[in-house]
């Protein structure tokens, strides 16, 4: 192609995807020498006045770049140029959801588990609830834009920015601004729209991975509009709780479509289940695991009296403890997350009856259900007091998903987060901390120190990952991890580290 120079400073090198919304560019910034991706956001000839629109279009990139969360791509600038709105963005070297989903068909066997859609909807969902606190809607959210790093981090990528009057209406080429397939129905019938209906496209994507394929695409833009409004999906041919969790997105009417927190609620659960609660359902199963003082995979409502556990309906747990009797004190009833005391003696989410940490006083794979099945800012509180018992506390943390055990960490202070992780084995923290922003990750190693936990973590990075973290660290703390290493990648690190980290770091070693 003929090199193109965007406002004097992007040169645009290759186009990385093109949809309703406009065209994405892998650019090079000339200014930072550094790559980017470059969108082109189009609007439609038709609606309120262009110069509303474009102001708007700028308004919503600026309030989009605002927003600062590990799984939604950075956004470094907007501006006009040729009479087109431009967004700047993170480059993300990794492979879409829209090409793993591609191979899958491809190779006819079955690529993606319900595990890994589901860490990844539930790392997209995260970064959706950030957006939308913002006031912001992504408004293309689909498998192309959900972008699996190297190391294996997550992105939510390319922003359909413009909020345009009239966007969701036929054009007079019957085409929609947008794509038609993971669009909500609302969107469609022009009224308005809001977070559901971008939970309705995760639900979308959420099915095409799962599935295999777009449950309302058809073979022209008007059947696969009125199969969107139809809002009847395919029937599932692989059912379980992922499925359920899709349907429940896949709703026409907003009001009762599955909401953020419940949805987060339910993709946890599917992401703790495997690792800490028996999946049979044979009753007989159900009386071995209560042999073994552990919670059964039934309905999820317990009653535990000593040490015998009850299973005894939906989303409820009732404790009795010490002779105490129905309704009177020492009971404990658990609706979700939620804990609500009946008398005196309780156990509270902060501390037992003894001022404790109610994870301390647990078995490991129990405790680890309880952290996974809490809101990431509540479990980071929780595990922040139980810090004080590092070992015992990394255990618990160490037994959840990594992206999941991220998110906590997300919510801790550092030198908290830091003391958990110094006593993980290397592998372990490392694959968690992959799942953190890389100022986080700088802030966990920052808070260690110059100690042999802090270098076995660095070593346990891949060399891309370590020198981003690096690059947020002290150099002279740079310094001292890398002539600790002994992994023989101390030159290579250095080399990967920015001009001005090297140049400090060789005026404190004295090599300047």
């Amino acid at each position: 192609m003929t090199e193109r120079i965007v406002q004097g400073r992007y040169e645009l090198r290759s186009r990385l995807g093109r949809g309703g919304m406009g065209t994405v560019w892998l650019a090079w910034d000339r200014t930072l020498r550094r790559s980017v991706a470059l969108k082109e956001v189009v609007l439609a000839p038709y609606g309120e006045d262009m110069a509303v629109r474009r102001k708007r279009a700028l308004s919503e990139a600026r309030a989009a770049a605002r927003i600062r969360h590990p799984a939604v791509v950075d956004i470094y600038d907007a501006f006009m140029d040729d009479g087109s709105p431009w967004i700047v963005m993170e480059y993300i070297e990794g492979t879409s959801l829209d090409r793993r989903i591609e191979r899958q068909a491809l190779s006819r066997r079955q690529v993606l588990s319900e595990r890994e859609i589901t860490r990844v909807g539930r790392e997209v969902l995260a970064g959706l609830a950030a957006v939308h606190d913002a006031q912001v809607l992504h408004r293309d959210v689909k498998p192309a834009n959900i972008i699996v790093d190297p190391d294996d981090r997550v992105f939510l990528v390319d922003f359909g920015i413009a909020r345009i009057s009239g966007e969701s209406g036929l054009t007079s080429t019957n085409m929609l601004l947008g794509t038609i397939e993971f669009m909500a129905p609302e969107r469609i019938d022009g009224h308005a729209v809001g977070p559901a209906s971008d939970l309705w496209s995760l639900g979308v994507t959420l099915f095409c991975a799962l599935e295999g394929y777009s449950p309302f695409l058809r073979d022209s833009p008007i059947e696969t509009v009125r199969a969107v409004t139809a809002g009847r999906p395919p029937r599932f041919r692989r059912p379980g709780p992922l499925a359920d969790a899709i349907a429940g997105l896949l709703v026409t009417a907003p009001a009762r479509r599955t909401g953020a927190a419940e949805l987060g609620r339910r993709l946890d659960t599917i992401l703790a289940g495997p690792a800490s609660w028996p999946q049979e359902r044979d009753p007989r199963s159900r009386e071995r695991e209560k042999s073994k003082g552990r919670p059964g995979s039934g309905t999820g409502r317990e009653v535990r009296r000593g040490n015998d556990v009850r299973d005894g309906g939906p989303g409820r747990e009732v404790r009795r403890g010490n002779g105490a009797r129905d309704g009177g004190p020492g009971r404990e009833v658990r609706r979700g997350n939620d804990v609500r005391d009946a008398g005196p003696g309780r156990d509270r989410a902060g501390g037992g009856r003894d001022g404790g940490n109610p994870l301390l006083d647990r078995p490991r794979q129990e405790a680890a259900a309880l952290l996974g099945s809490m809101e990431p800012k509540a479990a980071g509180r929780l595990l922040d007091g139980a810090a004080e018992a590092p070992g015992t506390a990394a255990e618990v943390l160490a037994l959840l998903p990594p992206p999941r055990a991220a998110r906590v960490i997300d919510h801790m202070p550092p030198h908290r987060a830091a003391r958990l992780v110094g006593v993980m084995p290397p592998s372990r923290s490392a694959s968690i901390l992959a799942h953190t922003d890389d100022r986080v990750t700088a802030a966990v190693l920052g808070a260690l120190g110059i100690v042999p936990a802090a270098v076995r973590l660095v070593e346990a990075m891949t060399v891309r990952r370590a020198c981003r973290v690096l690059g947020y660290v002290p150099p002279a703390v740079v310094a001292e991890l890398l002539s600790a290493t002994s992994d023989g990648r101390a030159d290579r690190l250095l080399d990967g580290l920015s001009r001005a980290v090297r140049d400090e770091i060789a005026r404190l070693t004295g090599r300047a």
